[in-house]
């Protein structure tokens, strides 16, 4: 998880000083009043909540996906090297997925946390910005523990690749699908995908949805548009992120189709019950969100923003929680009271009807 970013806009000018103007007093800055909670087995929980969704669907055992959690990815590594070299392909999968989040851990900015204080305490309410302050800390603790272990780690990058590209010669759908994600020819690589579809391997239908998707939006082709809703649509059976993606792109007609917000609503809020933490974010500025009642939209913020407190949605927690701390007093704004209870006693209902749902999709506790 990279440390919390905040982003501020800035104006610049450049003047002529005024030789004779005394300089102005610098103005004081308010102490920080934050005292960080100790959130370090929390942040465990979303190291394993961010484990368990980038090794989805590959059978990693448990007991990897803590180790993974605790940083020690070496240990990892040692153990899944020793699946693969028995001929488990998922494996293989695995390993060069943790040595591209090994490369994004070591290469995360962090700077200081506590410099971080200051905006945290502008931006979150009191209660939520000493939770937001302990992560940070925490995370300061394990990055440079997890880049440790990276670095100790044993990658047999030789035997990986030469038994990836094995596998997908014989048919491997799920070998195929990763192997094309590093396919420089796109002829290689819609051939890798086409194979894997022809399987009917839901990874691959949606890798080949977000590219024709990035190509039609970059003008790079007008063909086969229609196959986008298609592969979202078969994807989003088993890919809670595929679901929302063909919601969004529904109600935005971005597949050649009039754009539909209404029936795109069915499928985002699917994607909400199954807990894909950029649903909630999403409906709150979608149009098809905006098809719903204040009263409903506000439950399903209220949903997502206890679901993200409960560490499901991993190392997205401090930007989710960002959004929600918008999202949330924007709706409750000038809403008069019986719509607000309204909106809690929908968030009860729906957090006992889909929260376990939610919860299982992720991962977490």
């Amino acid at each position: 998880m990279t440390a919390l970013l905040f982003m501020q806009g800035a104006t610049y000018a450049l003047e002529k000083p005024n030789q004779a103007a005394a300089p102005e007093a610098a103005p004081e800055t308010p102490p920080v009043t934050i005292v960080p909670t100790d959130e370090t087995q929390f942040h465990q929980v979303l190291q394993r909540v961010t484990a368990f969704r980038n090794l989805r669907g590959l059978n990693v055992s448990d007991q990897i996906i803590d180790q993974l959690s605790r940083g020690e990815a070496d240990q990892a590594v040692a153990a899944l090297s020793a699946l693969a070299a028995q001929g488990n392909r998922q494996a293989d999968i695995a390993l060069v997925r943790i040595q591209h989040w090994c490369n994004s851990v070591a290469s995360a900015r962090r700077p200081d946390w506590q410099s971080q204080l200051p905006q945290v305490e502008k931006q979150f309410p009191p209660e939520r910005a000493q939770r937001i302050a302990g992560l940070l800390k925490a995370e300061a603790e394990y990055g440079p523990r997890a880049t440790a272990a990276c670095s100790k780690a044993r990658f047999d990058f030789g035997a990986i690749e030469s038994r990836l590209r094995a596998a997908a010669e014989a048919g491997d759908a799920a070998s195929a699908t990763e192997l094309a994600q590093f396919a420089r020819d796109p002829a290689k690589r819609e051939a890798l995908l086409e194979g894997a579809i022809s399987k009917n391997y839901a990874p691959a239908m949606y890798a080949a949805a977000t590219n024709l998707l990035v190509a039609v939006q970059r003008g790079q082709t007008t063909e086969n548009v229609s196959k986008i809703r298609e592969y979202l649509k078969t994807a989003g059976r088993s890919i809670p992120k595929a679901k929302l993606d063909l919601a969004n792109c529904m109600a935005l007609g971005c597949d050649g189709h009039p754009a539909d917000a209404r029936t795109a609503m069915a499928f985002g809020v699917d994607a909400a019950r199954d807990g894909e933490p950029t649903a909630f974010l999403s409906m709150a500025r979608m149009p098809w969100g905006r098809q719903m009642q204040r009263a409903q939209l506000l439950a399903w913020q209220y949903f997502g923003d206890r679901l993200n407190e409960a560490g499901c949605m991993g190392d997205a927690y401090m930007a989710t929680s960002l959004g929600f701390a918008q999202t949330i007093p924007a709706l409750e704004k000038g809403a008069p009271p019986q719509l607000l209870e309204a909106a809690k006693t929908q968030a009860e209902t729906l957090w006992k009807d889909h929260g376990e749902r939610a919860k299982k999709e992720n991962g977490c506790p």
